[in-house]
């Protein structure tokens, strides 16, 4: 088995995957990449851009584009904090909570075609492996 190839595979499959999203998305002002951010975001009640940054290993400067364009489009609002105005809180609208609902379809259906050939107890085994090595890698940031 070549291993080297495991971050090829998983790379082909995030970015096929992405594709895929952008292909199925049609709320504006969604993309493959902030429809992640707004599902983060929904699954707390405040969260902050450092703290999504950090979750989901994604640079600050795309994940503080990716919030302004979606307050823009009012699936979210920023409410700074009362008692250290340096941070700023992220919560979901019911426009936001109503998009989630639709991201939350799309990835369902796409994983549903991509998954029908695998039965439940391999995909809890992928399921716990990818979690592990997630947790893994969270390793690698403290050597920056």
């Amino acid at each position: 088995m070549d291993i080297i190839k495991l971050g090829k595979f998983i790379g082909a499959i995030h970015r096929r995957f992405q594709i895929a999203m952008n292909h199925e998305l049609t709320l504006p002002e969604l993309n493959a990449s902030n429809a992640n951010f707004l599902l983060l975001i929904s699954d707390h009640d405040q969260i902050t851009a450092k703290q999504i940054t950090a979750e989901l290993a994604i640079n600050k400067g795309l994940v503080s584009r990716e919030m302004t364009r979606l307050e823009n489009a009012g699936y979210i609002i920023k409410t700074p904090d009362d008692t250290d105005h340096r941070t700023t809180w992220l919560h979901i609208t019911p426009q936001g909570l109503n998009a989630c609902t639709a991201i939350r379809k799309i990835k369902m259906e796409l994983w549903d075609q991509m998954l029908v050939d695998t039965n439940d107890e391999d995909l809890k085994t992928i399921f716990n492996s990818l979690e592990s090595w997630s947790e893994q890698t969270k390793k690698f940031e403290q050597s920056e």
